[in-house]
């Protein structure tokens, strides 16, 4: 008996814990809109709103990221609004029972993350045309990451 329980004990604990480990991925991230939210009293940046696009990706991801004053000074002093960069983006489980991604590195700029973070925002998705009787008539979008992009952006998949 005892050992059955023993069994089922190592049984749960291999169940859940089959999650996949995190993951650092590289990518490209075009700069869209590099904004001040708040500056010190000097006038020298204290917060700041990235905005990135991935080129590589099919379909439209738009990201704001809010990032610290080391951030700040980093990305302006380096970069500007079109600069195509490296980015890191760090894909891990998070507890709310998906996965997500976080970037944290934009060129040669680390992000600090901090936790309470409600600022940064993410959009996923992938638009075609709608067409009916073989005439376009609009478009359709999904926000759901198909298997398109998830197969050449991988750290856009949840489960």
């Amino acid at each position: 008996m005892k050992n059955i329980f023993f069994l089922f004990i190592i049984f749960s604990f291999i169940i859940l814990n089959c999650k996949e480990s995190e993951k650092i991925y590289e990518t490209n991230l075009e700069l869209k809109i590099l904004k001040v939210i708040k500056k010190d009293s000097e006038n020298k940046p204290l917060v700041i709103d990235v905005e990135v696009t991935y080129p590589d990706c099919p379909g439209t991801q738009v990201e704001i990221i809010r990032g610290d004053k080391n951030l700040a000074n980093c990305v302006l002093k380096n970069y500007k609004v079109g600069d195509v960069v490296k980015g890191e983006i760090r894909w891990k489980w998070d507890s709310l029972g998906f996965y997500k991604w976080q970037i944290e590195k934009v060129g040669e700029c680390q992000r600090f993350i901090d936790p309470q973070d409600e600022f940064s925002y993410e959009m996923v998705e992938e638009c075609e045309d709608y067409i009916v009787y073989g005439t376009k008539v609009g478009f359709l979008c999904k926000r759901v990451p198909t298997s398109n992009l998830i197969q050449k952006c991988p750290w856009f998949r949840r489960e």
